[in-house]
């Protein structure tokens, strides 16, 4: 009998990484922290070539990009029919209807959504970090851009379609097809075991959530704790060009690097967003 996909689903740099570190300690086995790089409860990356392979038979790599994205559907429909438990799978991609006017996350196989939403202002400054060294104008154009996409041919990952930061949340927490549970970074970061809480109460309603491993896994996965482990042992996402992925985790980090007119583009652009999930669209940036 097939199984149910839920999705961890984000805009890049938003906190997917963080909410799987969470997801791990919970229901890892003793009381030692999760290894940020052994496998985790998560069952893959959504647009991982390597399940694409595996499990259609196919060398995506030998494809494009138009083609490859037409058999993720039916990559997710085998992956569950493969499996009789709930899996969790991570995401990128917006969700939108392929050309042949069917779902890429097809919600016949789904369970619930998990999307995690962030300050585009915060967002675009980690997304600087990780992959332009820095270079934040870059990364603002690329948060405005409506044709923006990750990865692509000669990556372990297959083409995913973003969009601007405005049209991926809506294209998540706007559709009616796949059960939605929105939750806000910045509340995660005020009180990560209540989100935690939330969160399981939602996709796993049958199993009561157990207090003293949501306090087990805030503390494994508290940022602390998380830098420490990656200057240790490193960390498998790190991009080659970024000194730490692990590197702030705060709120209004922007601030700090943002100039004022980098700021005022994504409001304007992403304004009606941000004001429905309750980010104040009138500070400004730095003056550097």
């Amino acid at each position: 009998m097939a199984t149910r996909i839920d999705w961890l689903v984000s805009y890049p740099k938003s906190g997917n990484t963080w909410m799987r570190m969470l997801l791990a300690n919970y229901f890892g086995d003793g009381e030692d922290a999760h290894d940020i790089n052994a496998p985790d409860l998560i069952a893959g990356v959504a647009a991982s070539r390597r399940l694409f392979d595996t499990h259609l038979g196919l060398a995506s790599s030998d494809l494009t990009d138009d083609e490859a994205v037409s058999l993720r559907p039916a990559l997710y429909r085998h992956i569950a029919a493969a499996h009789d438990q709930p899996l969790w799978m991570k995401a990128h991609d917006s969700q939108h209807r392929l050309r042949d006017g069917i779902w890429l996350f097809p919600p016949d196989v789904s369970g619930h959504a998990i999307y995690i939403v962030r300050d585009p202002r915060d967002v675009a400054v980690s997304n600087a970090f990780h992959h332009y060294d820095g270079d934040m104008a870059r990364a603002v154009r690329r948060l405005c851009d409506a044709d923006a996409t990750l990865s692509g041919r000669g990556d372990n990952q297959m083409q995913q379609l973003l969009g601007d930061w405005s049209t991926h949340v809506r294209s998540w927490t706007d559709q009616n097809v796949i059960p939605v549970l929105v939750v806000r970074y910045e509340d995660m970061l005020a009180d990560a075991g209540g989100i935690l809480m939330r969160v399981l109460e939602r996709v796993r309603p049958a199993e009561p959530p157990n207090r003293e491993r949501i306090a087990l896994a805030v503390r494994h996965s508290r940022f602390d704790a998380l830098r420490a482990a990656e200057r240790q042992s490193g960390f498998r996402e790190t991009a080659p060009q970024q000194r730490q992925f692990f590197r702030s985790g705060t709120a209004g980090d922007w601030r700090n690097h943002l100039l004022a007119n980098q700021a005022a583009q994504i409001v304007a652009t992403h304004v009606e967003v941000m004001t429905r999930f309750g980010y104040d669209t009138n500070d400004g940036g730095c003056e550097r």
